[in-house]
């Protein structure tokens, strides 16, 4: 689970409505009533649903249905209903709605990416980067989990991962045992994961004792043998694909041998198609 504070919340709102809604003031929309209906155009995997009524519950609107993030839409299907002062609603219209499109963009495009590549190996699994733009981590992690992939790294706090940029201060890969060696004896718990761009530095990683390698940017056609010579070493190793997977290659990575797909590329879906159908509500005189 994601978790969004209070203050998430608050901020999201404050960012579009700093100074209040000059246009529903001035219209005198304050008291009268309204409802809300946010409705997918086309299929769609919902995510940020639960952010979105926290909001419309900030504001005062009453919610009376939504779905779960992570739910598979139809066009025509509801998302989400909710009624209110009319002030009300045009205050977070927009705020939710746009939420809810761009992390649910994000979370099409992974659940695209996850049913491509477990169609050609069902155990594979398709890992989000840290690259997603600035600013929206939790939206975009949130969305990852909601199409079905897990986060490769939500920062460089959480896991263990040298580059060939660290190595440079390390003596390169020809030093890599004693870093290994050096790292695990100060971090036992944690799997060190190591970057490689050529067969060589696969196998030397393989050799030095990590416990996965990540092939960063190797053709197609030469990811599965350098994935059979780094198992020949160690059958347990974990082998991730790196660098420029997308749609027309995930299912093949996939087949070729790899463990875990890294990618950025579903952080770049286009938002998904949400209609908001907003009406007022009579009330007797």
């Amino acid at each position: 689970m994601i978790y969004f504070t209070e203050n998430d919340i608050d901020r999201l709102i404050e960012d579009d409505v700093p100074a209040g809604d000059m246009t529903s003031t001035l219209l005198d929309l304050s008291g009268k009533q309204g409802s809300i209906s946010l409705i997918a155009r086309n299929g769609m995997i919902a995510c940020c649903t639960e952010e979105a009524v926290r909001l419309y519950k900030k504001v005062g609107l009453e919610v009376s249905y939504s779905v779960a993030s992570g739910t598979r839409l139809q066009a025509g299907e509801k998302l989400l209903e909710a009624r209110g002062d009319a002030s009300a609603i045009h205050l977070i219209w927009r705020t939710g709605s746009a939420m809810i499109e761009f992390a649910s963009g994000i979370a099409g495009r992974t659940r695209h990416l996850v049913d491509s590549a477990r169609a050609e190996n069902p155990l594979v699994s398709v890992a989000g980067t840290r690259k997603h733009p600035p600013f929206v981590k939790k939206l975009a992690l949130k969305a990852l989990i909601a199409g079905g992939g897990v986060p490769h790294r939500t920062g460089l706090s959480d896991t263990i991962l040298i580059f060939r940029e660290h190595l440079l201060f390390t003596g390169g890969y020809e030093e890599l045992p004693g870093v290994v060696r050096s790292v695990k004896q100060k971090q036992k718990e944690r799997k060190i994961v190591v970057e490689a761009h050529s067969l060589e530095e696969a196998l030397m990683a393989a050799n030095a004792g990590a416990d996965a390698i990540q092939l960063d940017k190797i053709p197609l056609e030469k990811f599965a043998g350098y994935a059979g010579q780094c198992r020949a070493i160690d059958p347990n190793i974990c082998m991730i694909a790196a660098g420029n997977v997308n749609d027309t290659n995930a299912a093949a990575y996939a087949k070729a041998g790899a463990d875990v797909l890294v990618t950025s590329w579903m952080y770049f879906a286009p938002p998904a198609d949400i209609k908001a159908e907003i009406l007022p509500i009579r009330t007797c005189p």
